[in-house]
Order: structure tokens, then C-alpha cells, then sequence
């Protein structure tokens, strides 16, 4: 299998992920779900059409994925268009566990701990065919672990009114994608280590002092940047891990509260204007 863009080279087989989109329910402090009146976040209607559809559908058509699995509740049913695929073969479905993390443990189980996997969530409607490509064609030259960011400014700039959980560092401020690659299975030790930062998900600074007291020290000087943090973890983890720079603003927009949503939309019939 390749490791680069396969575009760039006139090669025409890219690494291929068994993707797995996280779709757990999120309980009933969900703003998303509650508004809507429905359970799951993921079966919220964009432009009308499913979150959950949505990213699918944009998975089914990347020549990077090889597989689909879906981490949701073996409790929710008549989900538009699972069961079809389901017996076709065409996507697996694994019961979700308490928490992002714990599902991605279960869903590696459930793959009998094969690599490399694609990690993505269910409330990612602007997830296309671009971000695919530029993230998978990048993620296996990163080593175990790739993970997603796009910088602040960007975001910021094309969308101001976004608000963005920031991640700072020395060399300018990062905001999660929601796209991360694993890609060896030392990656697992990674996904370990994640079930210990989701409570501080919304804390940076938490993340960080979980790296250590000098990680953290830096940190509140201003003076760590996001290699030293990413070489910091491996080091921790034993693993290596990099960032894929994202240069597309929409990669860090997700649908977390009721005006992510009224954002998304608006974005979605843009680009169908356009």
C-alpha cells in the first residue's frame, strides 16, 4: 500500500482505513438532540438529510476507505438506510460503549485489532471528499498516530461567528477536526491514554498538565509549540504521533449546539448555490 497522495505521483492506490464513525448517544443534556425532539444527535436532519447519512455516504464514496463501522446503541433501530447496509455488507455495526473513547476501544475489538483505522464522527456534515484526501493521503507518513487540525486563524477568518474550542500554542492557536488516523497497533496505546483526557476535553490546559509539569509550565508561558506537545505525548505513550495540517476552515465545524447547526446548514446551501 502507498503512503502518499496517489494523485501526485499518477499512483491509483491509496492506504486504505476501515473507517469508524462515532455515533453514541450523548444522553439528554444534548442541545442538538434535545432541540430536535429525538435521541441521537446523528439522526438530526441537515438540509434534510441525516447527519449519520451524510457522513456515510461521503465515506462510501472516498477510494481511502475500505470498510465502514458504525459505533452506535444496538437500542436505537430504523436508522434510514443501516439495515440495507448492514446486509449488504457494506457497513459493520458495533454496540457503543460510555464515551468516545471507549466505543473506539470496542470497535478496534470488534476488527480483531486490524490497521490501519480512520476515526470520524457522526455530527461531521461538512466531512467531503476533499478532507478525505488531504487527511488520508498525509496521515500514514505520520507514524502511529495522526491527528487532524486546522489553525484558529483560519477558521476564524472565514468564520467568525464560529465558536471553537482552541488548543494554544506557541505557534498559533489549533482548533480539532474530528479526524484522527491510527495507524499501526501501537496506536492502541493511544486510544487508552484518550479514555484519560475526554473529561478535559473542554480544558486545554487540563490536557496539557496531563502531559506533565513542564508541558504545562511552557504551555502557560506561551512558549509550547504543537510539535513539542505531539513529541511530548509519544514520548509518554511510546508511540509516534503528528499533527495533518487541515487547510480548510469547514474541517473544524461540527454540529456540538443549535447555532453550529443553523452554521452548517447555511454552508451546505452555499455550497449547493455554487
Amino acid at each position: 500500500m502507498l503512503s502518499v497522495d496517489p494523485t501526485s505521483r499518477g499512483q491509483t492506490t491509496p492506504v486504505q482505513y476501515a473507517a469508524v464513525i462515532m455515533a453514541g448517544c450523548r444522553g439528554p443534556s444534548d442541545p442538538v438532540a434535545r432541540a430536535a425532539g429525538i435521541s441521537h444527535k446523528c439522526l438530526v436532519e441537515v438540509v434534510g438529510v441525516p447527519m449519520l447519512t451524510r457522513v456515510i455516504e461521503t465515506l462510501e464514496s472516498s477510494p481511502y476507505v475500505a470498510k465502514i463501522v458504525l459505533c452506535v446503541e444496538q437500542s436505537l433501530e430504523n436508522i434510514p438506510g443501516i439495515d440495507e447496509r448492514v446486509a449488504q455488507g457494506r457497513l459493520v455495526r458495533v454496540d457503543a460503549a460510555g464515551s468516545p473513547a471507549a466505543s473506539a476501544l470496542r470497535a478496534m475489538d470488534a476488527l480483531g485489532h486490524n490497521f490501519p483505522l480512520l476515526i470520524v464522527t457522526a455530527d461531521h456534515s461538512l466531512l467531503d471528499a476533499r478532507m478525505l484526501q488531504h487527511f488520508c493521503s498525509l496521515a500514514p507518513a505520520c507514524g502511529d498516530v495522526a491527528v487532524g487540525l486546522a489553525r484558529a486563524a483560519l477558521v476564524l477568518e472565514h468564520y467568525a461567528e464560529s465558536t471553537r474550542t482552541l488548543l494554544k500554542f506557541s505557534d498559533g492557536a489549533r482548533c480539532g477536526c474530528n479526524i484522527f488516523a491510527l495507524n499501526t497497533q501501537a496506536a492502541g496505546a493511544a486510544v487508552v491514554f484518550w479514555t484519560q483526557l475526554e473529561a478535559q476535553r473542554k480544558r486545554p490546559w487540563r490536557l496539557i498538565r496531563m502531559l506533565g509539569v513542564t508541558a504545562l509550565f511552557r504551555y502557560w508561558c506561551g512558549r509550547l509549540s504543537l510539535a513539542a506537545t505531539l513529541a511530548t505525548l509519544s514520548l509518554k505513550l511510546g508511540i509516534k504521533a503528528q499533527a495533518v495540517d487541515m487547510p480548510f476552515a469547514e474541517a473544524a465545524i461540527d454540529v456540538d449546539k443549535p447555532a453550529d447547526l443553523e452554521l452548517v446548514e447555511s454552508i451546505l446551501r452555499e455550497r449547493s448555490a455554487s
